[in-house]
């Protein structure tokens, strides 16, 4: 799968570069997916050229991670790595979620395929 550039660099909050050539303007980009939506989606726009475009993920669905790979990503958190999702190789995103019996509980996400899972924390290993 080919994911855009710009949408990982917005994920992650990186400067974008106006694809407009020969402009060196400063893109400012805003985030108008909705707190449910699976993916994510951003409005990225030059404030030099005026150059805007909407980023958007790609949602598959029926495409849920296996456990061996859902093992990896939790492994590689685990290290302090960048996760990333094995569909698309876009980073994957941790989010604490609440919990009333103190139990630490995390919904793993890739806002640009919609895949997701819900893990308690730490993991128990088999």
């Amino acid at each position: 799968m080919d994911v855009p550039k710009s949408f990982i660099q917005a994920l992650q909050h990186e400067p974008i570069a106006c694809e407009t050539p020969s402009c060196s303007g400063q893109v400012e980009c805003v985030e108008v997916s909705h707190h449910q939506d699976r993916v994510k989606t951003y409005h990225v726009q030059c404030l030099l050229c005026g150059w805007e475009d909407h980023v958007r993920g790609h949602e598959e669905l029926g495409q849920p991670w296996e456990t061996a790979e859902l093992e990896a990503i939790i492994d590689e958190h685990l290290l302090h790595l960048q996760p990333v999702c094995p569909h698309d190789s876009v980073p994957i995103v941790f989010t604490s979620l609440p919990n009333p019996r103190r139990k630490g509980r995390y919904r793993i996400a890739c806002y640009y395929c919609g895949c997701q899972a819900e893990v308690d924390w730490p993991p128990q290993h088999t």
